[in-house]
């Protein structure tokens, strides 16, 4: 992850965009955890509505990554589909994770 490229695309400084990427990492950890209980419970509604925020914020800070996994999870679940979601949500899992860690990584 390029945080200089990505904060020159979005316009902002490089502080600025770490500290949006912070922001993200708290209130998307908290999506993150919605879709994962939501899954546990087979609620679908809930599984969309978390997802879908959740590709909101990655798509605003393009973090295509997680961006793209948000969105599977959220087109399946809206449908009402759970299966195979299990296995999208541990690589969204992994892809925050391995945001976490490139972001709190001293320079």
């Amino acid at each position: 992850m390029n945080i200089k490229e990505l904060s020159e695309n979005l316009g902002l400084e490089e502080d600025e965009y770490m500290e949006m990427l912070d922001l993200f990492l708290t209130s998307g950890g908290a999506e993150l955890s919605r879709v994962e209980q939501a899954l546990k419970e087979a609620n679908a509604l809930l599984v969309h509505e978390a997802a879908h925020s959740l590709k909101g914020s990655a798509g605003s800070l393009s973090i295509d990554n997680i961006f793209e996994l948000a969105r599977d999870i959220d087109d399946k679940s809206r449908q009402g589909i759970l299966t195979g979601l299990d296995e999208l949500a541990q690589k969204l899992r992994c892809a925050y994770d391995e945001l976490a860690t490139v972001v709190s990584r001293p320079d």
